[in-house]
Formats: C-alpha cells, structure tokens, sequence
C-alpha cells in the first residue's frame, strides 16, 4: 500500500465526487497504479485543520534524519532521537514556549507550529549546505514555499533540491542580459529563485515544462538579496 496526499478542492454530496489536488510525485505514483487496469481502492483519512497533517509529520522527521546523517552541528546529534529532542528544544525556547510543549504528534502538535518548526529545520539545512532527501516544494505548505525560496536566495542553494553551487535567476519579465546589461540594471523588485546548475539548464531546455511541474513563485529582490548576490540597485 503506497500513502499518496491531496487537498480537497471540490465536493458534491449528491453525486458521490470528490476532486483532489496532488503533487506532481503523487499524481504519477497514482496513475501508475491505474495503468495496471484492476480496481482501485482508495483510503480517504481527513485531517482537522489544527493538527500537523501526516505530510508534514513525514517530511519534518525526513529532514530531522538528513540532519542527523549530515553530522553537522554538536554533540545532540549522537542518535536521531537526540538530534529530534535538540530541535524541540530550540524551538521551544525561541518560541517562549515550556519544555516539553511542542510535538509532531497528531495529539499534541497543531499545523501552523509544525510549519515554522519545519521552516526552522529548513534555515539550519540551508545554512549548512546539507544535502535534502525530499524536494522541499513537493511537501510545503503552499504558504510556507516563499519562506524556502527566500532562504535559497539568502543561502545560495537550489530552490529544487537545496544543491550547490547555484545561481540566482530572474523569471518572465524581470530577465536581464548577460555582462554589463546585468551590472547596470537596477535588480530591486524583479523577481527571481535560486537555481543550480542541472535545474537552470533544465529551466531554459523546456520553461512552460519546468514551472508547471515545480510550481516555482519567485521572490522580489530586496536590498538584502541584492546585497548577497551584489547587484546592481541604482
């Protein structure tokens, strides 16, 4: 049995239907099973909106275990169970929050704090050039992906896979040239993902092709962003 997720976009009690939105992964895995011609059974399991959905769970506990197999940090990352206690903590204490008080737990934990909990795992892998085992953008929340796409800016990691070295490039309108068109053009509000190498070739190979699949938004250059990647802001 494969876990496949989707968000409710329409439902018609009369008719019996229900319409789903999934990811690209999700919706390939999905159809893989349907080429196969038997009957399709489905296990539909709704999550309130205040608990961490399974999701989320998953992809936190992914990232906790990259963490732990980067060994990129102190002596908290001896087991995974002490990498994810350390990381509780952290959040906990920046949080203003009691020991003991936060968790991924269906019972415990709630959605918006597992988002920022996993926006924060997010920052430390970005900051240490730690290598993702699950493309971010595929398990975001859509609210939370413009927090990842600044990050990668900031950081100088693929938005798609968090691999460096990487490059910043602007989306649609906002382009500009190569050489001295690029150093005389005022950067401030294009906008703009961080791409590396594979990724930003495989962006001009086949562009209608790329945003549909990764769903890329794109940041507006701000000072702060300018001044990492020394652009132009005059």
């Amino acid at each position: 049995m494969t876990e496949l997720f989707g968000q409710v976009n329409k439902l018609d009690p009369n008719k019996g239907l229900v319409i789903l939105r999934m990811s690209d992964d999700d919706l390939r895995t999905l159809q893989k099973y349907h080429t196969t011609n038997q009957q399709q059974v489905l296990s539909v399991m709704a999550s309130d909106d205040n608990e961490p959905t399974p999701k989320q769970r998953r992809f936190a506990f992914a990232l906790l275990n990259d963490i732990w197999l980067s060994q990129v940090g102190g002596a908290w990352l001896e087991t995974v169970e002490s990498t994810r206690r350390h990381f509780y903590g952290t959040y906990e204490y920046y949080h203003g929050l009691d020991f003991g008080e936060f968790s991924l737990s269906a019972v415990k934990g709630n959605k918006s704090d597992t988002n920022e909990f996993i926006n924060m795992l997010l920052d430390y892998a970005a900051l240490h050039d730690i290598a993702l085992s699950v493309k971010p953008l595929n398990e975001l929340e859509p609210q939370e992906i413009a927090h990842w796409e600044y990050q990668c800016l900031m950081n100088k990691c693929c938005v798609i896979c968090g691999k460096r070295p990487s490059d910043l490039h602007h989306l649609d309108g906002s382009r500009v040239g190569i050489g001295s068109d690029r150093k005389n053009v005022n950067h401030l509000g294009r906008k703009a993902v961080q791409l590396c190498r594979e990724h930003h070739q495989m962006f001009h190979s086949d562009e209608n092709m790329f945003m549909k699949k990764f769903h890329i938004n794109g940041i507006a250059i701000n000072d702060e962003i300018a001044r990492v990647h020394r652009l132009n802001t005059k």
